[in-house]
């Protein structure tokens, strides 16, 4: 099989549509992203040698249900021999642009992310990084209700509570710390090049895909989407309750400083669909 470098990755963050991202993207005749169906086709082919690695990969680079590849971030994987050329064959196809979507890269203070911004700048010198971020709050919510549907074992902690409970007593956790952006971002753009940078957010591909990605395709240098073209919602959420208004007063201030740092860092960028952090 065919393995070629990527040249692009959606590094995050978790919740904000890296999956539909993934999806969609995938849709343009000119870009090839890793997929659910390019992960089973591939680590199913006779010519991977997946089988010889079994039990040495970590995360989601092992699962075919998952379009995650958690290459970057992990150290079992990036340290495996040969891990970058196996990681390569996963790319298959020569076209323009060559991407993975992986949102697990994003948060590089977590003691599981080995350095994923800086391995990317050193292994894939030429690529562009895309980060998709979504309102903190929201954003935390949907990581809630993520666990209380799947039951991770990571997340054994907020088994049966309720969001209110789980913000003022695990404010710590990934639920909450994964909607801090500004430090991360930071660091993002000092070992990637802002330049090869680019921010979009959740909500505003939501309401204009079609602008969204096609603002994308600008990035990556290629041709826009069709005007005709459809895009499908993916992973989207089907919540029982809002959050409490009082649950959303006790958590603005906990992102109060971070937003406006977002802001600061990407004024253009429409934050109407956000709560309001001021």
């Amino acid at each position: 099989m065919k393995s070629h470098e990527p040249n692009f990755i959606v590094a995050g963050v978790m919740k904000a549509g890296t999956t539909a991202a993934a999806f969609n993207l995938n849709k343009h005749p000119e870009i090839y992203m890793v997929t659910t169906f390019w992960k089973d086709k591939i680590l199913s082919s006779d010519q991977y040698n997946y089988s010889a690695q079994t039990g040495s990969w970590a995360g989601s680079m092992k699962e075919k249900g998952n379009k995650e590849m958690d290459y970057f971030n992990l150290d079992t994987n990036y340290n495996l021999t040969g891990s970058f050329d196996i990681y390569k064959s996963f790319f298959p196809r020569r076209l323009t642009a060559r991407g993975e979507s992986s949102p697990n890269y994003f948060g590089l203070n977590e003691i599981s992310n080995g350095g994923a911004s800086s391995r990317i700048a050193n292994d894939l010198p030429e690529a562009k990084v895309i980060i998709l971020l979504r309102d903190p709050i929201n954003r935390a919510y949907s990581h809630f209700n993520h666990i209380q549907e799947k039951n991770p074992s990571w997340g054994s902690y907020a088994y049966g509570k309720s969001f209110d409970t789980v913000a003022r007593n695990y404010s710590l956790s990934n639920i909450f710390q994964r909607s801090l952006y500004s430090e991360n971002l930071n660091t993002w753009l000092t070992d990637i090049g802002s330049d090869k940078i680019y921010v979009a957010l959740q909500e505003s591909i939501a309401a204009n895909p079609l602008a969204e990605y096609n603002k994308i395709c600008t990035f990556l240098g290629i041709e826009h989407f069709d005007d005709s073209q459809r895009f499908d919602k993916v992973f989207v959420g089907n919540y029982n309750s809002e959050i409490e208004t009082s649950t959303i007063d006790y958590l603005k201030p906990m992102f109060a400083s971070d937003v406006t740092a977002i802001q600061d860092l990407y004024p253009h960028l429409d934050y109407s669909s956000w709560h309001n952090y001021s």
